[in-house]
């Protein structure tokens, strides 16, 4: 049984953002968090080339989100394994990348989100505006913050693989009077 440790990766550059929204890095990354493997397993799994494959590990390598977890030589090559650098992701674009956090993350869910025929709820979530003080906010962000924290660590071996998106922020105010 292999036990663990929460890794934190913090994503903050524009690289790193265009790294992990690339549908196909996306894949192998969800691949990797199960299991580590070669380029051809990878290939073989997400049926494309080995040489599409062996580019967007590059580039995931390139921004510390795989590494190279064990080689094995296979007749005259040198088969690499690859590994997530991380067992949870966090998006901070507070350093002032050009974007907007929930145009990401939420366009990011888009993407990872199986067809909507694959889904096995009737509902998907809610969209609200309420008005409320900045603590009270906070005190939400808070508590949606640990129900994340809750649902990443819940993770079972082997069974299907659910996302979470989820964000408190401060709606725009049009023709406030205040």
């Amino acid at each position: 049984m292999t036990v663990r440790t929460r890794r934190e990766r913090i994503i903050s550059t524009p690289a790193e953002l265009k790294a992990i929204a690339d549908p196909t890095r996306t894949a192998i990354l969800q691949v990797l968090d199960d299991r580590i493997a070669s380029a051809k397993e990878l290939s073989d799994w997400l049926s494309m080339t080995h040489g599409r494959i062996g580019h967007h590990l590059k580039v995931l390598e390139a921004n510390g989100l795989v590494e190279v977890v064990r080689t094995q030589k296979v007749r005259a090559l040198t088969e690499k394994f690859y590994g997530p650098t991380f067992t949870h992701l966090r998006i901070d674009l507070s350093g002032g990348a050009d974007l907007n956090p929930l145009t990401f993350m939420f366009g990011q869910a888009a993407r990872e989100a199986a067809p909507i025929d694959e889904q096995p709820f009737d509902t998907f979530g809610r969209l609200y505006a309420t008005r409320m003080t900045e603590s009270r906010a906070r005190e939400f962000q808070g508590r949606l913050i640990q129900l994340a924290d809750e649902f990443s660590e819940s993770g079972e071996p082997g069974e299907p693989l659910f996302g979470f998106a989820g964000a408190v922020y401060r709606a725009a105010s049009y023709g406030d009077t205040r």
